[in-house]
Protein backbone atom coordinates (compact mmCIF):
# COMPACT_ATOMS: atom_id res chain seq x y z
CA UNK A 1 0.00 0.00 0.00
CA UNK A 2 1.20 3.49 -0.83
CA UNK A 3 -0.21 5.24 2.21
CA UNK A 4 2.09 5.31 5.19
CA UNK A 5 0.03 7.76 7.22
CA UNK A 6 -3.65 8.10 8.07
CA UNK A 7 -5.25 11.13 9.67
CA UNK A 8 -8.57 10.43 11.34
CA UNK A 9 -10.75 13.41 12.18
CA UNK A 10 -13.20 12.80 15.04
CA UNK A 11 -13.36 16.13 16.92
CA UNK A 12 -16.04 18.76 16.72
CA UNK A 13 -15.58 21.74 14.47
CA UNK A 14 -14.88 24.36 17.14
CA UNK A 15 -12.38 27.23 17.29
CA UNK A 16 -9.01 25.97 18.50
CA UNK A 17 -10.09 22.32 18.44
CA UNK A 18 -7.97 19.36 17.42
CA UNK A 19 -10.01 19.39 14.22
CA UNK A 20 -8.49 22.75 13.25
CA UNK A 21 -4.96 21.61 14.06
CA UNK A 22 -5.50 18.45 12.03
CA UNK A 23 -6.55 20.47 9.00
CA UNK A 24 -3.42 22.56 9.22
CA UNK A 25 -1.24 19.49 9.60
CA UNK A 26 -2.89 17.59 6.75
CA UNK A 27 -2.39 20.57 4.42
CA UNK A 28 1.26 20.75 5.52
CA UNK A 29 1.78 17.05 4.80
CA UNK A 30 0.24 17.43 1.36
CA UNK A 31 2.43 20.48 0.76
CA UNK A 32 5.51 18.39 1.55
CA UNK A 33 4.33 15.76 -0.96
CA UNK A 34 3.59 13.21 1.78
CA UNK A 35 0.00 12.31 1.01
CA UNK A 36 -1.87 10.86 4.01
CA UNK A 37 -5.17 9.05 3.89
CA UNK A 38 -7.80 11.40 5.40
CA UNK A 39 -10.88 9.94 7.12
CA UNK A 40 -13.71 11.82 8.82
CA UNK A 41 -15.87 10.15 11.45
CA UNK A 42 -17.94 10.91 14.55
CA UNK A 43 -18.43 14.65 15.20
CA UNK A 44 -15.97 15.66 12.48
CA UNK A 45 -18.37 14.58 9.72
CA UNK A 46 -20.25 17.85 10.26
CA UNK A 47 -17.12 19.69 9.15
CA UNK A 48 -17.76 18.39 5.63
CA UNK A 49 -21.13 20.13 5.31
CA UNK A 50 -21.28 23.23 3.11
CA UNK A 51 -20.44 26.33 5.16
CA UNK A 52 -19.47 24.34 8.26
CA UNK A 53 -16.05 25.93 8.69
CA UNK A 54 -16.19 29.46 10.12
CA UNK A 55 -12.87 30.61 8.65
CA UNK A 56 -12.19 30.67 4.92
CA UNK A 57 -8.57 29.65 5.55
CA UNK A 58 -9.71 26.39 7.21
CA UNK A 59 -11.96 25.59 4.27
CA UNK A 60 -9.02 26.20 1.94
CA UNK A 61 -6.88 23.75 3.95
CA UNK A 62 -9.69 21.21 3.66
CA UNK A 63 -10.18 21.83 -0.06
CA UNK A 64 -6.45 21.55 -0.79
CA UNK A 65 -6.30 18.30 1.14
CA UNK A 66 -9.38 16.99 -0.66
CA UNK A 67 -7.97 17.87 -4.07
CA UNK A 68 -4.55 16.32 -3.51
CA UNK A 69 -5.16 13.50 -1.04
CA UNK A 70 -8.88 12.77 -1.20
CA UNK A 71 -11.23 12.58 1.75
CA UNK A 72 -13.14 9.59 3.08
CA UNK A 73 -16.04 9.48 5.48
CA UNK A 74 -16.99 6.47 7.57
CA UNK A 75 -20.26 5.00 6.32
CA UNK A 76 -21.72 4.16 9.74
CA UNK A 77 -21.23 7.73 10.96
CA UNK A 78 -23.04 9.04 7.89
CA UNK A 79 -25.94 6.69 8.65
CA UNK A 80 -26.05 7.69 12.32
CA UNK A 81 -26.08 11.39 11.42
CA UNK A 82 -28.73 10.74 8.74
CA UNK A 83 -26.48 12.26 6.07
CA UNK A 84 -26.01 11.25 2.45
CA UNK A 85 -22.93 12.03 0.37
CA UNK A 86 -25.06 14.59 -1.47
CA UNK A 87 -25.45 16.52 1.84
CA UNK A 88 -21.68 17.10 2.03
CA UNK A 89 -19.84 19.95 0.30
CA UNK A 90 -19.75 18.84 -3.36
CA UNK A 91 -16.42 20.62 -3.95
CA UNK A 92 -14.72 18.16 -1.59
CA UNK A 93 -15.64 15.02 -3.58
CA UNK A 94 -15.88 12.90 -0.42
CA UNK A 95 -15.86 9.11 -0.75
CA UNK A 96 -17.45 6.60 1.62
CA UNK A 97 -15.39 3.93 3.41
CA UNK A 98 -16.51 1.03 5.60
CA UNK A 99 -15.06 0.23 9.00
CA UNK A 100 -13.54 -2.98 7.62
CA UNK A 101 -11.84 -1.11 4.77
CA UNK A 102 -10.53 1.48 7.21
CA UNK A 103 -9.20 -1.19 9.57
CA UNK A 104 -7.40 -2.92 6.71
CA UNK A 105 -5.77 0.30 5.51
CA UNK A 106 -4.79 1.43 9.00
CA UNK A 107 -3.20 -1.95 9.72
CA UNK A 108 -0.78 -1.28 6.85
CA UNK A 109 0.16 2.25 8.01
CA UNK A 110 3.24 3.31 9.90
CA UNK A 111 1.51 6.36 11.47
CA UNK A 112 -2.10 7.02 12.47
CA UNK A 113 -2.99 10.40 13.96
CA UNK A 114 -6.40 11.15 15.43
CA UNK A 115 -7.70 14.69 15.69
Amino acid sequence: MEDETTFIFRSRVEPGSRFWEGLRLSAAFVGMDHIPMIVFMDDAVRGLLPGALPLRQLWEYLKTTADLAGIYVLDIDMEEAHFKLSDLDPELNVKMITLDELAERVSENRVVAIF
